[in-house]
């Protein structure tokens, strides 16, 4: 009985180690981008900003993270580093494919951000679009105040 613990012990840290290694890997290799670190790199940059939900692209190249405030920001590897930039949909372009998978943003300031993503899904693409259309909205909408009791 001891010796079947201690096969299922050792077998599920093998099993995990070989998981951590090879994640590691991926991650130095450049193939993959971990939500996890996403949350991590993009809470560093920013920060005063709370995540609600994190999407990547198909190919794990861009993260678009949308925020409680409304905003939406994204974050992609260039090189060695990460870059983080909150999302002023005024300042960008923003068209989609004839199969509804594919987004294409431009952002005239900031070449490096710039690109055609992939989604796994059309609801996907979907969705990061709205969540830019919502950034105008939150862009233009004025801080939320209590009124006062006179």
């Amino acid at each position: 009985m001891t010796l079947l613990f201690w096969f299922i012990v050792l077998s599920v840290f093998l099993g995990f180690f070989f998981w951590a290694t090879n994640l590691l890997r991926t991650e130095a290799d450049g193939e993959r981008f971990d939500a996890g670190l996403a949350i991590l790199e993009f809470g560093r940059a920013y920060s005063d900003e709370a995540i609600r939900h994190v999407l990547m692209s198909a190919d794990g190249e861009m993260v678009f993270l949308r925020l409680w405030t409304g905003r939406t920001g994204v974050m992609r590897r260039n090189g060695k580093r990460d870059l983080c930039h909150l999302i002023d949909p005024s300042e960008l372009r923003l068209s989609a494919s004839q199969d509804g998978k594919e987004l294409t943003i431009e952002f005239p300031g900031m070449k490096a951000l710039s690109g055609t993503f992939e989604f796994r899904s059309q609801k996907e693409a979907a969705e990061v679009s709205l969540w830019i259309l919502g950034s105008v909205s939150a862009a233009i909408q004025p801080e939320f105040q209590l009124p006062s009791h006179a």
